[in-house]
């Protein structure tokens, strides 16, 4: 029998070993509709009290009204009710708002609320099939391509990301279970393997059936608890056949739905605590404690099938998920590691001798590239593959390459985007401009995309927002020492950023008395300053600056001609310096720049 008690208390300890990694993959299960959806949904219970609280009829049914409503209005070729509808739907939604003291929660306004209202009211559907029509001229055309283009995509976006993201799910709590560490690379497994296309056939197979089940509705219930392990054999061996994957689950289960069943609900306080703490807890904490008790339930029937001897169990063959690899094996697989770990007391002298200046050790700036700081570079990220090799010779870390089936060799461009290194003072300054322009730009588009007009964001004429490309160099720079501790970086990453933001906009309100963003009405903001929505963006984009854009970047820039990049360098700096020199006399306002009120100095503390 299943020991529930015990799994609780393994899960605990489990979730503590890889925490940061287990929340990423919960959170993007679930911003995917793979699983725990109910997390972004906890404050649908707020809903009940608004229904409950409604007089008319008429009332009500604006409450009801979907996105699935707005689609069924589109295809069966009522667009007006559509229209109007779908823009129901959406004052409805921004009109949550809540307040305690200085703190202000609301859902009304925001990139991610503006993305989530236009999705949930139906509207971006409202505007394709505009789009659709505007190029047609006829309804009925337009109509007939929006249902199979709709289909396409609805399938596609099920078959290929939120079904196959379950087996990633399983694999990377799979991983966890006995190992203390897993990487976020490990989100590319099945890439790595070859083998995503066929885990995806294996899950849109499996819920379709569930989805047949269901009809019956006591033979969807009975069918959930069946094909419950399909994901995690998948995740086991993704080279699995369909309906091998498919039978194993259904043979691993029989006589022990009830367990699972039971297993399930001694959540339920913790579901209730995620309702009333809007998804929080379930976030933070109760959705990897959960993930982490079912994989202990997959292992627990895997070993009744092993021994019972299931047809097809054989197949279930990543014994090194379960145990530890013989030593000589494993040493033989990391053969080339000895090299590496033989060389570490030199490559530690090394990087010792060539630390350089304050500046080149602490922000990680070096005047110009030379053969020195091609080896400095070499040596740390030589460094970093003995880290991780020591990881899985400790039994640390999951084995790769004891791994059933062969992995794929990694792309060579992808290969050098190694994140430790150091960046001349001239890649410093494109980088600048790089992100600015990328800030401007995404700024400006989703002006574009909410407003359809063009507005040229920011203080300055030219096509750059400072903010963006100083707040992108500080990440690099100031939290250099700490890039090798992703979770400590997102973390400073936020504070870091939120410091930036917060006194850039009180410098220019006390400068112009007049704001060029306000994120009132914003979930989580601190006097419309900063909120915890762009915080949560800017920390997404520093870590992708940090481990994917600026090495990627760097690599370019070493290919051009270094007296070519220092003259482009110095005119850049020319231009942005006599525009801000404008700016500060005479900035950039306007309809959709500052438009926000002018701000009175008198309510400044």
């Amino acid at each position: 029998m299943f020991n529930l008690n015990k799994a609780k208390r393994d899960a605990r300890k489990n979730v503590k070993s890889d925490y940061v990694v287990f929340v990423i993959t919960c959170l993007l299960a679930a911003y995917l509709g793979s699983a725990y959806t109910s997390t972004l949904t906890s404050f649908e219970a707020t809903k009940v009290y608004d229904v409950a609280s409604t007089v008319t009829k008429e009332e009500y049914e604006t409450k009801s009204l979907s996105a699935d409503s707005v689609l069924t209005e589109l295809i069966v070729g009522d667009f007006a009710k559509s229209q109007s509808d779908s823009e129901e739907i959406e004052k409805t939604a921004t009109e949550r708002d809540v307040r305690i003291g200085e703190l202000e929660i609301s859902y009304a306004k925001g990139a991610l609320s503006s993305v989530v209202n236009t999705l949930s009211s139906g509207k971006v559907l409202v505007i394709i099939f505009q789009t659709i029509m505007s190029v047609t001229k006829s309804e009925s055309v337009a109509r007939a391509i929006f249902i199979v283009l709709t289909a396409v995509v609805v399938l596609a976006a099920t078959i290929f990301i939120r079904d196959t993201f379950k087996v990633v799910l399983s694999r990377i709590f799979l991983e966890g279970q006995h190992y203390d560490y897993v990487k976020l690379s490990r989100f590319l497994f099945l890439f790595r393997v070859r083998k995503y296309k066929k885990a995806s056939i294996t899950m849109f197979v499996t819920n379709l059936f569930q989805l047949l089940w269901d009809l019956t509705i006591i033979g969807g219930i009975i069918k959930h608890y069946s094909y419950f392990m399909v994901r995690y054999i998948v995740a086991e061996n993704p080279d699995i056949d369909t309906m091998d994957a498919i039978r194993l689950s259904e043979k691993m289960m029989d006589g022990h739905k009830w367990e699972l069943c039971k297993t399930e609900f001694s959540f339920i306080g913790w579901w209730l605590l995620g309702a009333v703490s809007l998804g929080f807890t379930r976030i933070l904490y109760s959705n990897p404690y959960e993930e982490c008790t079912y994989v202990s339930f997959y292992e627990y029937v895997r070993t009744l099938a092993k021994e019972n001897n299931i047809p097809t169990a054989d197949r279930l063959n990543d014994i090194y998920l379960y145990e530890r690899a013989d030593e000589d094996k494993l040493k033989a697989a990391y053969a080339h590691a000895a090299e590496f770990l033989s060389e570490e007391e030199e490559i530690k002298q090394y990087m010792r001798e060539h630390a350089g200046n304050w500046i080149e050790r602490k922000l990680g700036v070096i005047i110009r590239y030379t053969k020195e700081e091609e080896k400095f570079n070499e040596c740390v990220e030589k460094r970093d593959k003995i880290n991780e090799y020591r990881h899985v010779l400790a039994y640390e870390q999951y084995p790769g390459r004891l791994f059933p089936q062969p992995l794929e060799r990694r792309n060579n461009r992808l290969a050098h985007v190694h994140y430790l290194r150091r960046y001349s003072i001239w890649t410093v300054i494109v980088m600048f401009f790089v992100f600015a322009f990328i800030g401007w730009s995404w700024e400006v588009s989703l002006h574009l995309v909410e407003d359809g007009v063009f507005v040229n964001r920011g203080t300055m004429t030219g096509p750059w927002l400072p903010i963006y490309g100083s707040g992108g160099v500080m990440i690099l720079l100031v939290l250099y020492r700490f890039r090798d501790r992703p979770a400590l970086e997102a973390s400073l990453t936020i504070a870091l950023c939120g410091v930036v933001e917060y006194f850039t906009h009180l410098y220019l309100e006390l400068m112009y008395q007049t704001k060029w963003w306000d994120y009132s009405g914003y979930f989580l903001n601190i006097g419309g300053r900063i909120c915890a929505e762009g915080l949560l963006v800017f920390m997404l984009g520093g870590m992708a600056i940090v481990y994917a854009l600026a090495p990627l970047i760097d690599n370019q820039v070493r290919k051009i001609n270094p007296k070519a990049v220092k003259i482009v360098s110095i005119i850049l700096l020319m231009c942005f310096g006599f525009d801000m020199y404008k700016s500060v006399q005479n900035p950039n306002t306007g309809k959709g720049i500052t438009d926000y009120g002018e701000v009175e100095v008198t309510q400044e503390k």
